[in-house]
């Protein structure tokens, strides 16, 4: 039996060393083979990687130079394209501007309202504001708060004449929306006629418009034609930016701005025509970072959508996400004007960006392609070579392969002859592996294998003899450790135990700390002691008001229940343990209740078989006692007192907080009744001292009640007239007293919302306070004038020795104090008993 179980961990190489001569010497010749087949190799390898890199690296220079150099060309080349845009639309305004400012400058000639006369054609509409006919070629519109004079006809007369010019340039450019000019006094010619003078409000005000601010003199000291940013259009446009330039007249002041609308959506499609390579796209920026032009190709790529980001919205952290860190620096260098190339990672795909700005706005213009695209040939090339390699690296492995295998097989025949001796050893050993220490080896001949089979055979006849001495010290080990893991597993409980007493402390400490009602803090406490202690009944006796019985508050076995039913009490001094700790303070125990004359034999709890009671102490004083019981004899040991004395410490804590908390509680009761009392009868007096019934607020200021308001008519009037208005009575409260009413109306009949009646009865709030510290002050000033009086009327009669005098200043400081006609002293009538 123990041969079989401890022999095989002696012999755990033996069934490998079967073949390890053989695998010696195949790896041997495998490995010279090898060696000398890795060392051609690898320079052959390192040879082709160098020069495979190197024509790698010069394609990988000269295809990236020519994919700079197509996107650089490419990027000027459109750049260039849009500046051609924007300053051919700009020379629109130009002549626009100069063809303005020569009308204005003869306004004698061209005001005369001939070719158009603005005091016949112009009519006031339904809004107040002046309007033109729709069928005339231009809209005019002038705001309600202008009047139509002499000046304003002469140049409108005048300015009319862009009918010659405004629409020949809507017409030649489908790029321009709308041609229109500001005047300096409100008025507004708009092209197309689109009836201006419906679309916006009757106080429109063209002078605040974005696109006349940043071409007035202030913005525009140049007097040339300028961009404004992206706006929304009162036209109904959309998101447009305007080319503005200012007209001045004859005395070198401001008389308008004319300008032309180019939309967006048009600019975009000119951006969005833009391909580079297969998915390569462009998009548009102005100095402040705003979108101007984006295609959807470029949505889909930075991941956003239109709704996110519209035209005219900025590009910022927000609506650009995880790829604003990517695109920050390219942006920042947009904004500032800069041109460049630079290839970021967008996406997980490395991609070259090139930025240029446009000449003539200042505008920026980025176009994004992948790189791949670009250096499509040089990946191409790439390709081909690596394929070229693995074609000559695969004809190397079978090369290879087929030297090894021609060199495995006349080393496996050579091994075999060598180790043929080995194996009737190994069998030996295999035996002696499973068991069998009585197997020996033949030893047929006396050399290197003859000294091994000899050395086997001494080996296995110590083993056995070791085996046999081991068996009988691992039992002695074992038994040594089972007595060990039994003294461990006793100090285990023990802590356990220890664990669950300190674990009950501190609940009850968290108890004392979170409840301060008794009924509700004691049976706590019973529980979680019976619970982690193990005890099946424990009970909290407090005394009665005359300390003559012990009264029982709280516990937690069924048997405390019914104790608790029938209000359960000891005699102090005189009936069972519980009786004789609260009469002498001193805890007793009780490890064998029948042996124990003081033990009250409770028919409620016959299991008992140990008892131990603990006072507790309030103020030095015995205020009831913790009674535990437990169903063993000798339960309680030197910890379990401890403990519990520390606990009954806490519950006597726990008893005076809470009594304390309770006549805190009381106190605070009554003195609120006390000050609502007070309140109330001070606000009872108000009425009727100074004969105020409330007030009235309303459009037309403040004014005093003079009859009280019936809260019944009012809900009946509320009633008639909940068509026309709506009203809501909220009770002005102090100190949980009603002194008055807070009614608020409304002429609309629409219901009162959550938040507006949250302010309502905010507003009563504060009109409680306020009318109590107005009351309080009223009362001190009215307090401190009549001590005044008594003070001053106390002075006089004192500046005098005479009593008759001191009579008279009484008499008269009071008659003038009081207002009264009269006043008298009467003597004290003598009814005989005074002597």
């Amino acid at each position: 039996m123990t041969d079989e179980k401890k022999t095989p961990a002696f012999f755990p190489s033996l069934p490998a060393g079967r073949a390890s001569i053989r695998r010696r010497l195949l790896r041997g010749s495998l490995a010279i083979v090898f060696l000398a087949i890795a060392i051609m190799g690898a320079f052959v390898f390192i040879s082709t990687g160098r020069t495979h890199a190197t024509l790698i690296a010069r394609l990988d220079v000269t295809t990236r130079s020519e994919a700079e150099n197509l996107l650089a060309i490419t990027a000027d080349r459109q750049a260039e394209t849009l500046s051609n845009f924007f300053n051919n639309l700009q020379a629109n305004i130009l002549s626009l501007q100069k063809y303005d400012q020569n009308l204005l400058l003869n306004r004698q000639t061209f005001g005369s309202g001939a070719y158009w006369d603005a005091a016949a054609s112009l009519a006031r509409n339904d809004k107040g504001s002046w309007d033109n006919p729709n069928t005339e070629s231009g809209s005019v519109f002038i705001p309600a708060a202008a009047e139509l004079t002499e000046s304003m006809v002469a140049e409108l007369n005048a300015i009319r004449h862009m009918d010659l010019l405004a629409p020949s340039i809507l017409q030649a450019n489908p790029d321009i929306i709308a041609v229109y000019f500001g005047g300096s006094s409100g008025y507004t010619l708009y092209y197309p006629n689109i009836d201006l003078a419906a679309i916006v409000p009757p106080d429109f005000n063209v002078t605040s418009r974005p696109w006349y601010t940043v071409a007035g003199p202030e913005a525009n000291p140049s007097r040339g034609a300028v961009w404004s940013d992206p706006y929304l259009d009162a036209a109904l446009n959309g998101i447009i930016i305007t080319n503005s330039a200012p007209v001045y007249d004859s005395a070198d002041r401001l008389a308008g701005v004319v300008a032309q609308d180019i939309q967006l959506t048009k600019i975009s499609q000119l951006v969005g025509n833009i391909h580079v390579g297969e998915s390569g796209y462009a998009f548009l920026i102005d100095r402040q970072g705003r979108l101007i032009a984006m295609p959807e190709a470029g949505y889909t790529d930075l991941k956003i959508t239109p709704d996110l980001l519209p035209l005219g919205g900025k590009l910022t952290a927000t609506n650009l996400g995880a790829t604003v860190a990517t695109l920050q620096t390219v942006l920042s260098e947009m904004t500032a004007g800069d041109s460049g190339l630079t290839e970021i990672n967008l996406n997980g795909v490395n991609r070259f960006v090139i930025y240029r700005p446009v000449r003539g706005v200042e505008f920026s213009l980025a176009i994004i392609v992948p790189v791949d695209e670009m250096l499509a040939k040089a990946l191409e090339a790439r390709r081909q070579l690596e394929r070229e390699n693995l074609n000559a690296l695969g004809v190397s492995i079978f090369v290879v392969l087929g030297i090894f295998g021609l060199t495995l097989l006349v080393t496996r025949n050579f091994s075999n002859n060598l180790i043929a001796p080995l194996l009737a050893l190994t069998r030996t050993a295999e035996e002696m592996a499973k068991g069998n220490l009585e197997a020996r080896a033949s030893v047929a001949e006396q050399d290197e294998i003859g000294t091994l089979a000899t050395t086997l055979n001494s080996m296995a006849a110590e083993l056995k003899a070791s085996i046999d001495s081991l068996e009988m010290r691992v039992a002695e080990r074992t038994k040594e450790v089972e007595q060990r893991g039994q003294e461990l597993q006793t100090a285990n409980a023990h802590l356990q135990r220890r664990a669950a007493q300190f674990e009950a402390m501190a609940q009850v400490a968290q108890s004392i700390a979170s409840i301060r009602d008794l009924k509700e803090l004691l049976p706590r406490i019973a529980s979680v002691i019976s619970e982690k202690y193990g005890f099946y009944h424990v009970g909290v006796f407090l005394l009665d008001e005359n300390n003559e019985y012990a009264v029982l508050t709280a516990a937690n076995s069924e048997g405390g229940q019914r104790m608790l039913a029938r209000q359960h009490r000891l005699k102090v001094g005189e009936q069972g343990i519980v009786g004789s700790v609260t009469a002498s303070g001193q805890p007793r125990i009780a490890l064998d209740v029948g042996a124990d004359a003081v033990f009250f034999n409770n028919p409620d709890l016959p299991d008992t078989h140990s008892e131990m009671a603990l006072p507790l102490f309030s103020g030095g004083k015995v205020i009831g006692a913790l009674d535990v019981q437990s169903t063993e004899a000798g339960a309680f040991t030197e910890e379990d007192i401890q403990t519990l004395s520390l606990l009954a410490e806490q519950v006597s804590l726990a008893i005076e907080n809470a009594r304390l908390f309770e006549a805190s509680n009381r106190t605070l009761n009554e003195l609120q009744t006390l000050m609502r009392q007070s309140t109330r009868e001070a606000w009872k007096r108000l009425p009727h001292s100074q004969k105020l019934l409330g007030y009235r607020y309303n459009a037309m200021g403040s004014s005093p009640l003079t009859e009280p308001i019936q809260l019944t008519a009012l809900s009946e009037k509320k009633k008639t007239e909940a068509a026309e208005t709506a009203s809501i009575v909220v009770p002005i409260e102090l100190r949980g007293e009603v002194i008055g009413r807070l009614v608020v109306q409304s002429p609309s009949a629409s219901q009162w919302g959550t938040d507006e009646k949250d302010l309502i009865q905010a507003v009563a709030e504060r009109v409680a306070l306020s009318a109590e510290n107005a009351r309080l002050f009223e009362e001190t000033t009215r307090r401190a004038e009549r001590e005044r009086l008594v003070s001053e009327i106390t002075g006089k009669i004192r500046s005098h020795n005479d009593p008759q005098a001191m009579i008279e200043t009484a008499l008269q400081e009071l008659r003038q104090a009081l207002g009264a006609t009269r006043v008298e002293i009467l003597p004290k009538a003598s009814d005989g008993k005074d002597k």
